[in-house]
C-alpha cells in the first residue's frame, strides 16, 4: 500500500483521530532534539506521514507526533528520551498499542513491531503503511 492509499483510508475512517500536520522545519527541530539525546532521527518516510498528520490514534493505539501540544498525541521526542535514555540502540519508537511498540530500526532498515515487555519482535517490514495500519488496527 502506498502512503497515498493509507492517507485515503485514514481520511475515510471516522474512528481515527488525526492531528494537524507539521512542517519540514518542525521535523528538523525534532531531529536536532533527538540527536542531542543520542537517539536516531525520524525516518524520512515517517516524516512524510507527519507532514500529513502529526499524530494518529485509534481506540487507544497511537502514532506519535512531534511537539503536538496535547497528550492525546504523544510527542515522539519526549517518549524516546524517556524510554531510550542511556540505551545503545539503532531504533526510534514511532508509536504503540497496548502491548507493542512500533519502531524503526536503522540497522536492518525495517519497521518493527516489538513487545513492550520483552522486546520480542512480532512483525518486521519495509512498509511503513503496513506497520502503521497494524499498530492502529485499521
Amino acid at each position: 500500500m502506498s502512503l497515498e492509499q493509507l492517507v485515503s483510508i485514514l481520511d475515510e475512517n471516522e474512528e481515527v483521530g488525526k492531528n494537524d500536520p507539521v512542517t519540514a522545519v518542525q521535523i528538523s527541530i525534532a531531529n536536532v532534539k533527538l540527536r542531542k539525546e543520542s537517539i536516531n532521527e525520524i525516518p524520512p518516510e515517517f516524516g512524510e506521514l507527519l507532514k500529513r498528520y502529526n499524530g494518529l490514534s485509534c481506540n487507544g493505539n497511537v502514532i506519535f507526533g512531534v511537539d503536538t501540544g496535547t497528550m492525546f498525541f504523544p510527542d515522539l521526542v519526549v517518549v524516546n528520551s524517556h524510554i531510550l535514555k542511556d540505551e545503545e540502540t539503532s531504533c526510534i519508537i514511532l508509536g504503540q498499542d497496548e502491548q507493542n511498540f512500533l519502531v524503526y530500526d536503522y540497522e536492518p532498515k525495517k519497521y518493527r513491531i516489538i513487545d513492550q515487555e520483552d522486546f520480542e519482535e512480532k512483525v518486521s517490514t519495509d512498509d511503513l503503511t503496513y506497520a502503521v495500519a497494524w499498530i492502529l488496527k485499521i
